[in-house]
């Protein structure tokens, strides 16, 4: 007879196969046995793609890293303890950015609780401010309802963690001894596969109405949950709709218009670009001042999507909680008139050709980021740090090619930005990724290197190395010079060379960006560290450059 602890494991690895879960991450630990051979199992039959990671932090943004790019749930599995707490912080990055990760929790039994057993922490509802549900399951009960229950109400969570506004799960799993599980059991699982049939999205037709004769400007921010580039671009050039596109929008190409938050500062925008009505889809923006301009002018700004509603600005005044590209489809219906829309898209595209005649004239970190645009190619996944590579990532990428742009953009940290990259590696393994990323946010998640060394991952991970938090420099506490670099600048001395011999990865140093494309086109295996050195005060004059040399080019 099949002990209950396999059977019922089973029954639970095949419910989340049946919603569409094909990755696992697993940080390997005593109480997670069952699980985690039970996997090893599927994997060796090529049924799931399984990655070990032995930091559980780096664990939980390595799956965060696949699910982005491959918008399905991911599983990461850690064992009991103070080891599930490392997934606290992708698992609430998951939360803010609308990402279904799904987190597997091995736990110690009810009479090991609260009484001092080694190894044992509170884990039910550990993760209950970010997770939209959670679940206890026990995989040792032997009555015979008991694995029908389990792949239904896990597929019944993961499901809910794939609706709008999509999120992380968790299911706690406590175990009790002997946790070896039958290797060679074949008893035919009956597990039913549940199907979801989702209602469709109608906008009202007097909302349609409300947008026809009004000069139309479309937002896109950051976007982790739908691909609705192609019809968007077709939107916006057969109805000449001028488009402010995120970086991580997946929509920027050369007709989207880049370094808005530029336009603001050089206090460039006239009255012929204020538009009647915008319509917002995603995020928040990474332009910081965007929003504020929006809400300063009182224009009138609509909300869609399944970020709807999460407007710190509170400045949205229509929120339309459907899918963007049902959105769209249907503002097809509205009749506009065509000379006063390609009139303020002209006034937007003129302004956008002129900008990007002015990056040529980059130096520095700035022309960093067009080297990055120029010697990349079409559909090249590359993942962003946050800090300052994120903003000039926004402000100076043009999108000469359509690529894939991710970043931890949710809540916004530095930490496991490298592991997240490694993830989105593993998904594209056919092709090179890239990472940009500065020195204090490689020293936050240098473990996650291990992981390109493990499984020889494609990446190339350009280090803007400027010996500190370069951001600082942008904000008021850098006037107090006396404190400035112990307390912000916290330069670190690191050798970039040396980590990357640590982790056996090659190493190139580069202080020119045509040196870059000179790199990249050379021909590598596995994970590659490439330095650029600069001057975090350079940097600073640097961009106070640009937007003054913006303001004069405008002003001719």
């Amino acid at each position: 007879m099949t002990d209950a602890l396999t059977i019922n494991t089973k029954y639970l690895l095949t419910a989340l196969m049946h919603s569409g879960v094909r990755h696992f991450v697993v940080s390997p630990g005593s109480r997670n046995t069952p699980i985690a051979l039970l996997l090893a199992q599927l994997a060796e039959s090529e049924k799931i793609a399984l990655f070990v990671d032995v930091d559980e932090r780096s664990a939980a943004f390595f799956a965060l890293g696949i699910a982005k790019v491959t918008l399905k749930p991911v599983v990461v599995l850690g064992t009991s303890g103070t080891a599930i707490t490392e997934f606290t912080s992708a698992v609430a990055e998951a939360s803010v950015s609308h990402i279904p990760l799904i987190v597997l929790s091995a736990d110690r039994p009810q009479e090991l609780q609260n009484n001092g057993a080694p190894q044992t922490i509170s884990q039910t509802h550990l993760f209950s401010h970010f997770v939209k549900q959670d679940l206890e399951l026990t995989l040792q009960d032997n009555h015979p309802d008991v694995p029908e229950y389990i792949a239904y109400e896990v597929q019944k969570l993961i499901y809910q963690a794939q609706i709008a506004p999509r999120g992380p799960i968790h299911i706690n799993l406590p175990l009790r001894k002997p946790l070896m599980p039958d290797m060679n059991d074949d008893t035919p699982l009956r597990v039913k596969q549940l199907t979801w049939t989702m209602a469709p999205n109608i906008v009202p037709q007097n909302t349609l109405e409300a947008l026809q004769n009004k000069k139309i400007l479309l937002l896109c921010g950051p976007n982790e949950s739908e691909d609705y580039s192609e019809l968007l671009r077709s939107f916006s050039e057969k109805y000449h709709i001028p488009v402010i596109a995120d970086v991580l929008s997946r929509v920027r190409y050369t007709h989207t218009i880049t370094g808005i938050d530029q336009f603001i500062k050089a206090d460039i925008l006239n009255d012929d670009a204020l538009p009647d009505i915008v319509i917002r889809f995603g995020a928040t923006p990474i332009a910081g001042q965007l929003l504020g301009w929006l809400k300063k002018h009182e224009v009138t700004t609509w909300y869609v999507g399944e970020d709807a509603g999460n407007d710190h600005s509170r400045h949205a005044s229509h929120i339309v909680p459907i899918a963007v590209a049902n959105f769209l489809e249907q503002l097809t219906q509205i009749q506009n008139n065509s000379t006063v829309q390609s009139e303020f898209y002209t006034v937007w595209q003129t302004m956008n050709q002129k900008y990007q005649n002015q990056l040529m004239h980059n130096v520095g970190e700035l022309s960093l980021i067009d080297a990055i645009d120029h010697f990349t190619h079409d559909a090249q996944p590359i993942f962003v740090s946050n800090s300052m590579p994120i903003r000039d990532m926004d402000n100076f990428f043009l999108g000469r090619h359509t690529h894939n742009i991710y970043a931890n953009r949710g809540a916004n940290g530095i930490d496991g930005v490298v592991s997240s990259a490694m993830g989105m590696a593993a998904t594209s393994q056919e092709q090179r990724s890239l990472l940009l990323i500065g020195d204090i946010a490689l020293f936050h998640d240098m473990n996650g290197l291990m992981m390109g060394k493990q499984y020889q991952l494609p990446l190339d991970i350009i280090v803007t190395n400027n010996n500190g938090g370069s951001i600082f420099s942008f904000l008021p506490q850098a006037q107090q010079q006396e404190y400035f670099d112990t307390l912000f600048g916290t330069p670190l001395g690191l050798d970039l060379s040396r980590i990357a011999m640590l982790y056996d990865l090659t190493y190139e140093k580069i202080s020119t960006t045509q040196g870059l494309g000179d790199i990249l086109r050379q021909s590598v295996v596995g994970t590659r560290i490439i330095e650029y050195s600069s001057n975090r005060q350079d940097n600073y004059e640097q961009h106070q450059d640009f937007t003054q040399m913006l303001r004069e080019h405008f002003n001719e």
